[in-house]
């Protein structure tokens, strides 16, 4: 096992409140990384200075201006990374030491190309005992994603195939948070994504120091996801795709009857 390569990217925008605590938490793996990319989206705080006084060779500093998403700085780390193995954490997130070499030995063991864990929250400084996802089985599918997007994207590692067969996250600022979900569609068509559910990663939940835009209406972006993903699924020209096409459809159709079916119900308990 030590001989598998991982890239860490870490995405940031005026991180340096937590930056320090997400880099020491990424080279204190018991299966250790072989490079970690900041990939900086324009900031004006001291990122920058936090990376260079660490003084580490594996973490470098992968400077570019702002995009006002954190896609672009993700797919600057994605094109530049070296490892077999490319796991995410954004600047304001922590993972527990024992967090790759456990996703290594499920991914190996279930022969995926991708894997995640479930997360503490953090609130306010603040680490609760409750977690993100309620999911429980061993496996998240492309079905699985319709229904709900039970992944972090500060837990995922992806083998380095993936990027090569679909390239990097929807940089369109629209989407914001949802260029994960966009991409964990993407990725889903090829492997499913082994899950973790025990909490390997401290996710914060802190409005002020999250790098995730938030969008008041979360349902109309996914529909605009899912029209995203159509519309890269028909630019892709293979067979397989259609199907995951054909099986979205078939998904909104059966959302939009529930919806009708609410509705109605709704209209005769007020009469």
């Amino acid at each position: 096992m030590s001989m598998i390569k991982i890239s860490v990217v870490i995405p940031v925008w005026n991180g340096a409140q937590t930056l320090e605590a997400t880099i020491k938490s990424c080279l204190d793996q018991t299966l250790p990384p072989i490079e970690i990319l900041v990939c900086d989206d324009g900031s004006t705080d001291t990122s920058k200075d936090i990376v260079l006084k660490m003084a580490n060779e594996r973490v470098v500093w992968v400077a570019d201006e702002h995009s006002g998403s954190p896609a672009g700085p993700r797919n600057r780390g994605l094109s530049r990374a070296q490892g077999e193995w490319i796991a995410f954490c954004d600047s304001d997130d922590e993972w527990l030491p024992t967090k790759l070499e456990k996703q290594i030995c499920l991914a190996e063991m279930l022969k995926c190309r991708a894997v995640c864990t479930n997360a503490f929250i953090k609130i306010n400084d603040n680490v609760t005992s409750k977690t993100v996802s309620n999911w429980n089985k061993e496996k998240i599918s492309f079905r699985n994603l319709l229904n709900s997007n039970n992944i972090v994207c500060s837990s995922v590692m992806i083998h380095s195939s993936i990027y090569k067969q679909i390239n990097g996250f929807t940089e369109t600022v629209l989407y914001g948070s949802f260029a994960d979900y966009i991409y964990w569609l993407r990725v889903s068509t090829l492997t499913d994504f082994a899950f973790i559910n025990e909490p390997l990663m401290i996710y914060d939940d802190h409005p002020l120091t999250s790098i995730r835009s938030s969008f008041t209406d979360g349902k109309l972006l996914k529909e605009k996801s899912l029209d995203n993903f159509i519309n890269w699924a028909k630019g892709q020209k293979k067979v397989k795709l259609y199907l995951y096409i054909l099986y979205i459809k078939i998904h909104l159709a059966i959302e939009w009857v529930k919806k009708l079916l609410r509705d109605k119900i709704k209209i005769c308990y007020k009469k």
